[in-house]
């Protein structure tokens, strides 16, 4: 008996539906950035809203311009990024190997912002279980 019988037999008109959530919409653009510290030896820039498939061009771009300048430091603050996805940690990831390469110390802090924290510290547990 499948379960549309039982809910007949049992006098149920409609079998109840249970929908799943829909899947999260890709953003419209919510990411911006802007520097908020600049020397020669060093550059913080702050990155705002959300770090996902559609937005991470943006910070790909920023963070390749600031690299090619070849600051002693460069630190990302994702203090007030509300969503870092898959894409944004493989930005990042690229960013450091860039940076390594022209001899930049990358910093990525991420502040206050849960998505950032537990986005990253989710990749910490990754590149422990790969080492």
């Amino acid at each position: 008996m499948t379960t549309h019988e039982r809910l007949r037999v049992a006098g149920t008109a409609t079998p109840p539906v249970h929908r799943l959530p829909s899947p999260r919409a890709p953003s419209d653009g919510d990411l911006a950035s802007r520097i908020r510290w600049k020397s020669p030896d060093a550059v913080v820039v702050e990155v705002t809203g959300e770090v996902d498939l559609s937005t991470v061009a943006r910070l790909a771009a920023v963070l390749d311009e600031h690299i090619g300048a070849r600051p002693g430091v460069l630190r990302v603050d994702l203090g007030n990024v509300c969503f870092l996805g898959a894409a944004g940690i493989r930005v990042l990831l690229r960013a450091h190997r860039h940076a390594e390469a022209a001899g930049v110390h990358l910093v990525v802090d991420p502040g206050e912002s849960r998505a950032a924290v537990r986005a990253l510290e989710l990749l910490d547990r990754l590149q422990g279980m790969v080492r």
